[in-house]
């Protein structure tokens, strides 16, 4: 069976918090406490740990319910493979004051992380994820699309943001650095 590609809704939370308390971080489980709340998070009052799981699940939970987590689901035969988080740029805490030059967070769509279980790895679930992704910005109606991929990964797990090379296959340019660490990608919609 294909895998098959489905937008994150409060309905498909169990899948998502499946992929993440499973198979998703079986080679990484240092990780295994983000649930892709990072981004979502605000570090006014202190600094993000990730290995504070049982908060960050429920809080992810909460952010599912309210439709602001957004984000696709890879199932193979009706189990979750992969994950791509996604949305406008300005729905995520630590973007919001991250605009570029002439374009409002309003009009640009951001990829910020991919999860991939061990077992579907090569298998073009990245690529599916993110042409899933970017057919959701442009029904959106966004403009843009931008994403910050590493520029040395040291790892298959420092890959997170999605691989350079996805990106540019999919016609991303980069367009500059996000750190010192990662390019920023940038693709018209």
């Amino acid at each position: 069976m294909p895998i098959e590609i489905v937008p994150l809704a409060p309905e498909r939370a169990d899948l998502f918090m499946e992929l993440f308390d499973g198979e998703g971080f079986a080679d990484n489980p240092g990780w295994s406490g983000c649930y892709c709340r990072c981004y979502h998070f605000d570090d006014a009052g202190g600094e993000w740990d990730e290995s504070a799981g049982t908060a960050n699940r429920a809080a992810s939970c909460s952010l599912i319910a309210d439709g602001t987590m957004r984000g696709w689901l890879a199932l193979d035969d009706g189990r979750p493979v992969g994950w791509i988080s996604a949305a406008r740029k300005n729905s995520y805490i630590a973007f919001r004051d991250a605009d570029t030059p002439g374009m409002s967070g309003d009009d640009v769509g951001m990829v910020t992380c991919f999860l991939v279980a061990p077992s579907a790895r090569g298998q073009g679930v990245a690529r599916k994820l993110l042409d899933a992704a970017l057919a959701g910005f442009r029904a959106e109606g966004l403009s843009w699309a931008e994403a910050k991929p590493a520029k040395n990964p040291d790892s298959a797990a420092r890959n997170y943001h999605g691989p350079l090379k996805l990106y540019l296959d999919n016609g991303f340019g980069i367009v500059g650095e996000f750190s010192e660490r990662q390019h920023l990608v940038r693709l018209a919609l």
